[in-house]
């Protein structure tokens, strides 16, 4: 299912705006439309203790939120720009509930790499905090400035700071968190370095999902009471998730560290001809227990592929009459091979980025099919290392 959409390019880069976005869009149009001045601080944040028409106030709360969707697109870019000067390519930014994802083709090993392109999105947004404070300062000045757009810049002056300062807080995998894994990296190993990080990343999820129940010192400022923010709780099991996955992400291609294509590959029951039926092909998965195969022609030339979950989307009875080309996924090229010397790693990260369950292999660019490697194979293959998981630490 479609979850986000693109709005546009930006340095070549697709910007998505993901659907859970336009939650945290118009939570911003309604906050800052109604609340008033802190009551620690007395600094307002918001258009609530004013008196405005519901039009104007209403519709400077989204340009308040269109601003902080740029500035939030600015600070994902300050990582994006970075990570492409070493290299690295973005294939999106997305913009969803809890912030931004730049996605990165490659999770940078080298620690002067990685805390470089986890501090520029922090200090980006330092700069814009404090161009908008300077701004804010200037227009206080003024005392003829509309006082409601004085206010609106304050606010996201101080969004940005507080942004900078609570992503910089070592919480893996927010970028004080990259920033500590790339620290510790400097002294041992990159999987080693993940988990330390991932381990405090966790426990600061667990010390939010308390402040989130007890006192939490956020809505004191904001109120001058101390209560319950449940807000907090479901950022923690965002954070705690995101370790997770990214601790198990690195633990899977530290495993796979050495280990090549045809290390994996399947070399034997490979292929099946495009002219037989589905009930034929259907045959001989049972037979081989195999789900996935490379199609050929009469000549033994690739021209696809074809899978049990393609056959499952077809009716009994239209598979007697339906053949493998009808079905099968048409072979791309470069897209869909890979050399037999290459790492297992980049098949698993093809099949990831690109939503693929099986390339074809081959001995040299432009050459003969010598086998296919599948994303079950891959998976039965890293379960068989996993038990000598201890080994790979010393990699």
């Amino acid at each position: 299912m479609q979850t986000s959409i693109q709005l546009c390019k930006f340095m070549g880069i697709p910007i998505r705006l993901h659907f859970t976005f336009l939650f945290i869009f118009f939570a911003i149009i309604f906050s800052f439309a109604n609340w008033p001045q802190t009551e620690t601080t007395r600094i307002p944040l918001g258009l609530g203790g004013l008196e405005l028409s519901l039009v104007m106030r209403y519709s400077l709360s989204t340009i308040a939120a269109v601003l902080f969707f740029f500035t939030l697109l600015l600070h994902e870019m300050a990582h994006s720009f970075v990570a492409m000067r070493f290299g690295t390519k973005i294939h999106s930014i997305t913009l969803f509930f809890f912030g931004g994802l730049a996605m990165m083709e490659d999770i940078p090993r080298s620690p002067d790499k990685e805390w470089r392109i986890a501090i520029a999105g922090p200090l980006m947004s330092l700069a814009l905090g404090g161009l908008f404070f300077l701004f804010y300062l200037g227009l206080k000045a003024l005392n003829s400035i509309y006082r409601p757009v004085a206010i609106l810049v304050l606010t996201i002056g101080l969004f940005n700071g507080a942004l900078a300062v609570f992503n910089l807080l070592p919480a893996f995998p927010m970028d004080g968190g990259r920033i500590l894994r790339a620290l510790l990296a400097k002294r041992m190993t990159f999987l080693k370095a993940t988990r330390r990080a991932a381990l405090i990343g966790k426990l600061f999820a667990f010390a939010l999902v308390i402040m989130g129940f007890s006192y939490d010192p956020f809505t004191f400022i904001l109120t001058g009471e101390w209560s319950p923010n449940l807000w907090l709780p479901l950022l923690a099991i965002f954070l705690f998730m995101a370790a997770t996955e990214e601790e198990r992400a690195t633990a899977t291609f530290a495993i796979l560290d050495g280990i090549k294509v045809k290390n994996v590959m399947r070399t034997e029951r490979t292929t099946v001809p495009e002219d037989i039926t589905l009930s034929e092909l259907v045959n001989a998965m049972l037979t081989d227990k195999i789900t996935e195969y490379a199609v050929v022609d009469a000549r033994g030339d690739l021209k696809g592929f074809v899978t049990l979950d393609a056959v499952k989307k077809i009716p009994y009875d239209q598979r007697y009459f339906l053949h493998v080309s009808d079905v099968m996924i048409p072979y791309d090229g470069p897209h869909d091979a890979l050399l037999s010397e290459a790492p297992a790693s980049e098949a698993l990260k093809r099949m990831l980025k690109d939503r693929k369950s099986v390339l074809a292999v081959i001995e040299e660019a432009g050459g003969e099919l010598i086998g296919i490697i599948t994303k079950k194979d891959l998976s039965i293959y890293i379960e068989m290392l996993r038990g000598g998981a201890g080994a790979i630490e010393s990699r």
